[in-house]
């Protein structure tokens, strides 16, 4: 009877250390990914910033096309009030 029960305690000390080498093994590939995780997280919050920096780039360059897009319009309209002064000079003088 003795010999049954340590037998029997001697198998249980097995799947003990099988089951806590199991969780271990998990517990490791748990970690692993949990780093994972957390290194993609500080890539995406990266991503992130540059995302942000980009996208005030671009608003930037948006207001500087929409100033340049202004001056335009002013010469233009100067370029047609010159031609239409000096046109109408030509007209005067002949």
């Amino acid at each position: 009877m003795e010999a049954e029960f340590r037998a029997d305690i001697i198998a249980k000390e097995d799947t003990f250390k099988n089951h806590k080498e199991e969780v271990d093994h998990i517990t490791s590939r748990v970690n692993h990914h949990r780093k994972d995780i957390n290194e993609m997280s500080v890539d995406m919050r990266l991503v992130l910033k540059r995302l942000d920096c980009l996208e005030k780039k671009v608003w930037e360059q948006k207001d500087t096309i929409e100033a340049l897009e202004g001056i335009i319009e002013n010469q233009q309209m100067w370029m047609a009030r010159l031609c239409s002064c000096n046109c109408d000079q030509g007209a005067n003088s002949s």
